[in-house]
């Protein structure tokens, strides 16, 4: 039995159908209607906010939990618990995520020996979002730039959510989208280029393992489960054809290849693009997100691991967290007990993204209303420390918990960092340069970071943000001629550093709970 779904005010050729017991996140995204649903739908992040016009939808406890009790009276509900009894009319609500703020590489990308004429694709898929460069191999240089998002965010914001989703029987529809995501972006640069189908002649792609696992359509069966076993993380390449199901390119397309389960083909892209391969100097990358993934050494050895952040350095699992689109909170300075603040793009205040979250505590612990431990000063403790007046009216806040998940975040990082450190064998001193990736690592205000104990204080004046060097390194494997064998050389004395069976790494991440800043 099916229910009809009318979309109001969307005038795009809605209605649609709603399965029996199915929810309505699951109904949209089934009809290719993309909802931002960051935990995945477990009914815990409430972005996915619909309002039913005609119909009726029963109030969850979800709905209760996330949602003030005049927005319930209004007919407010999340897409994600909502499961229609009957036909219904719904409006949207959620965030579409489609302005997010994408860092899409670095000015020093350089350009190498060209092997051909035409024209190639550098490619970066990232968790939350999409970056692509048309590489003109007659010059050397960037024709063209394209960012996006990707839209597998509705099954979760993180690769744990992704693997879980696909083992719970979406594997195709992950797929698929991802593939739609890539297409779209690879017509809108050869398009707007006039790029033909023949002048592209490769295709290179920096990922992490998951994301590339769920392009290629691989099981995930094994990616989150001990000894967390992938299928293929070798260079693999393949038609255009076969990959994306699509003849629109006669190329080949290249995935990069990973070093382990959760240190994958964007590391090391990003690892090509620092220069490890050919550098007699110790560095460190760090490419900060959802999972902190980093790597230390030099074209001898390289030691790499990954700890699990979490999402709050993307915004999750913030109260008021959000993407970094127009009208996120990206700066605050708290001055006399009062916060001033500016948004992506000076649009009116709507959320916190990733650097706001530190900046917020930052200046929290600096006026002294957030204690060493991370205890929220008393006045603050129930409702949070008020920040600014959303568009909605309502005042954004950042609560106690909020304090804990960047709490944890930060000693996840800071742990791994020194634990991977000690593996190798080197002290802060010896370290060369600390490369920061990724677009929260390139926004970052470093002396912040330094403030609450995510990043040393020893490595002042030698942390080096980078963009998205996963992006970089792709573009330097297509026109670098040596890229490849260094490639292989990055694998070949690359070793993983596991953390969960560590010494060392559990007390070190206790030790990082505190906010006490280096001396």
């Amino acid at each position: 039995m099916e229910h009809v779904l009318k979309i109001a005010d969307e005038g795009k050729g809605y209605p649609l159908t709603c399965k029996e017991n199915e929810s309505i996140m699951n109904a949209l995204l089934r009809q290719g209607i993309y909802v931002s649903a960051v935990c995945g739908g477990r009914g815990t992040c409430g972005k996915c906010r619909i309002q039913v016009v005609e119909g009726d939808l029963p109030v969850t406890p979800s709905d209760e939990k996330k949602l003030k009790k005049e927005e319930l009276e209004a007919g407010f509900r999340l897409a994600c618990k909502a499961v229609p009894q009957g036909d219904c009319t719904i409006r949207l609500h959620f965030q579409t995520d489609e302005a997010f703020n994408v860092v899409a590489g670095r000015e020093s990308a350089a350009a190498r020996e060209k092997a051909a004429s035409g024209y190639a694709i550098a490619i970066d898929i990232g968790t939350t979002t999409l970056a692509m460069q048309l590489l003109d191999l007659d010059t050397g240089k960037a024709a063209g730039t394209y960012t996006g998002i990707n839209h597998q965010r509705a099954y979760g914001s993180d690769v744990i959510s992704r693997i879980q989703a696909s083992n719970d029987g979406k594997k195709e529809l992950l797929r698929k989208s991802i593939c739609r995501d890539l297409l779209a972006g690879i017509r809108e640069l050869t398009g707007s280029m006039g790029v033909e189908r023949d002048q592209v002649k490769e295709i290179a792609i920096g990922g992490n393992t998951t994301m590339g696992h769920l392009l290629m359509g691989f099981s995930c069966e094994h990616l989150g489960i001990f000894p967390f076993r992938p299928v293929d993380i070798s260079t693999i390449r393949r038609p255009f054809s076969e990959i994306l199901k699509s003849d629109e390119l006669d190329c080949d397309i290249v995935l990069l290849p990973g070093i382990s389960t959760y240190v994958g083909g964007d590391i090391t892209s990003g690892l090509l693009s620092c220069g490890f391969a050919e550098n007699e100097k110790v560095c460190l990358l760090v490419d900060l997100g959802t999972n902190g993934e980093m790597a230390v050494g030099n074209r001898d050895k390289i030691f790499v691991t990954s700890t699990a952040a979490g999402p709050a350095f993307e915004g999750g699992n913030i109260s008021w967290g959000m993407g970094s689109v127009a009208g996120a909170i990206s700066n605050v300075k708290i001055t006399d007990g009062k916060a001033s603040v500016t948004t992506i793009q000076g649009a009116e205040p709507e959320g916190l993204c990733g650097t706001g979250v530190i900046e917020t505590a930052a200046e929290l612990v600096k006026a002294a209303l957030v204690d060493e431990t991370g205890l929220l000063d008393e006045e603050y403790f129930g409702e949070g420390f008020p920040l600014a007046e959303a568009v909605s009216g309502d005042t954004i806040t950042f609560t106690q918990k909020d304090v804990r998940e960047i709490q944890l975040a930060k000693a996840a990082v800071r742990a791994g960092m020194e634990t991977l450190l000690l593996r190798y064998g080197v002290v802060y001193d010896q370290v060369d340069t600390l490369y920061l990736a990724g677009g929260f690592g390139f926004h970052i205000d470093q002396d912040k970071a330094i403030d609450i104990g995510l990043l040393p204080k020893a490595f002042e004046g030698r942390i080096k943000a980078v963009g998205n060097s996963s992006l970089s390194g792709a573009e330097q494997y297509i026109l670098d001629e040596e890229a490849k064998q260094k490639v292989e050389h990055i694998i070949k004395i690359s070793r993983e550093v596991e953390l969960s069976t560590d010494p060392d790494f559990n007390e070190l991440y206790m030790d990082h709970m505190y906010f006490e800043r280096d001396e």
